[in-house]
């Protein structure tokens, strides 16, 4: 508690450090948000990519979408978005490459992409069914199909996989570090050019971060309050992918400012950094918040996505990923924010 009460004090200070190396700076991109708008997903993201120009893409390699049977795979739906990029690329002062994400739990809702004859949408049926000669088809297939193109840059393997992100559409649905082990061990198996990164949710503040990692049983103190799962994805994968949201429906103390939660966001990526690098392995923001949370009456705004955009460009962070491509496509306004932003994290 002391330490909580600490960094509540010292939030809001910014220690200054030389300019470290930009990093690569993109966002994700899911075919599902075009269709749930009744857009076309291939115009979609080409207009992304000419209007910001990224480093990277992520693009999601959904488990349902390529085995839509359990004897049959289908590679149209990511075919043709790497050909969107490829377009791109003929004409684009940069290249934009991409990290595929691949396993049962992907990015967007609902979180757990698995198709629907795969039975139950929760644990031990979702381990049982990974073990399975089909899944692991899916999950060979889609490494082997796609390590020799030059547009990869990196894998990232399961979403969240430790964290618990139950809704109504599936339960206990965290992936099992067994199986998350074997996963990354098939991409270095198949796939050795390439790093295998995995991604957790980040804690509100540096202090719960290091209460979680030196004195976790202090955390029921605070009512047991999830702060994800760092230091095990750090160590699963080769580098640690965090997701930070600084408003929404479920951000502790959102009585504060956005411009004090934005703070303690820099610290806990600085203390994760300092952690990765002793361990000879990076840090990614895997999802920075580049939207409103939709439904909810909040206080993230342009101002706030460029100030987040500033305070992770004095990180040593190797990549950084906005989340939030639906409000862009809706709002010329976010649209050139995040480009704005982009440029900012990519300044020398």
């Amino acid at each position: 508690m002391v330490l909580v009460g600490a960094a509540l004090l010292l939030g809001s200070v910014a220690w200054q450090q030389p300019k470290p190396p930009a990093p690569l700076a993109g966002f994700s991109f899911s075919p599902l948000i075009s269709e749930w708008a009744h857009r076309d997903p291939h115009a979609d993201l080409g207009l992304l990519l000419d209007e910001t120009n990224p480093d990277l893409v992520r693009l999601p390699i959904y488990w349902e979408s390529v085995e839509p049977t359990p004897d049959q795979l289908d590679f149209s739906e990511i075919d043709g978005l790497l050909a969107v990029v490829a377009r791109h690329n003929e004409t684009a002062p940069n290249p934009t490459r991409v990290v595929l994400t691949i396993g049962a739990r992907n990015f967007l809702y609902p979180e757990l992409h698995e198709p629907g004859w795969a039975g139950p949408r929760w644990q031990p049926f979702l381990n049982n069914m990974q073990a399975a000669p089909a899944y692991r088809a899916y999950f060979d297939a889609s490494i082997t199909r796609y390590r020799d193109s030059r547009l990869v840059y990196a894998w990232q393997v399961e979403n969240e996989p430790l964290d618990y992100v139950g809704n109504v559409s599936t339960g206990d649905d965290q992936i099992k570090t067994a199986q998350l082990s074997w996963e990354i061990g098939e991409v270095h198996r198949l796939d050795p050019s390439h790093e295998a990164m995995t991604t957790t949710f980040d804690g509100w503040n540096v202090a719960i971060d290091e209460i979680q990692l030196y004195a976790k049983p202090a955390l029921q103190l605070l009512g047991g309050y999830p702060s994800g799962h760092p230091e095990e994805a750090l160590e699963a994968g080769d580098a640690l992918g965090l997701d930070m949201y600084i408003d929404g429906p479920s951000t502790p103390l959102r009585f504060t400012s956005t411009d004090l939660r934005e703070a303690w966001k820099e610290q806990s990526l600085a203390f994760w950094i300092a952690r990765a690098n002793s361990m000879g392995k990076d840090v990614w923001v895997s999802e920075m918040q580049a939207q409103p949370w939709a439904d909810v009456s909040g206080q993230f705004n342009e101002n706030d996505l460029l100030t987040s955009a500033a305070d992770y460009r004095r990180e040593h962070v190797k990549v950084v990923l906005m989340w939030g491509v639906e409000t862009w496509l809706e709002h010329p306004a976010w649209m050139a924010a995040a480009t704005k932003a982009m440029a900012i994290l990519r300044s020398r």
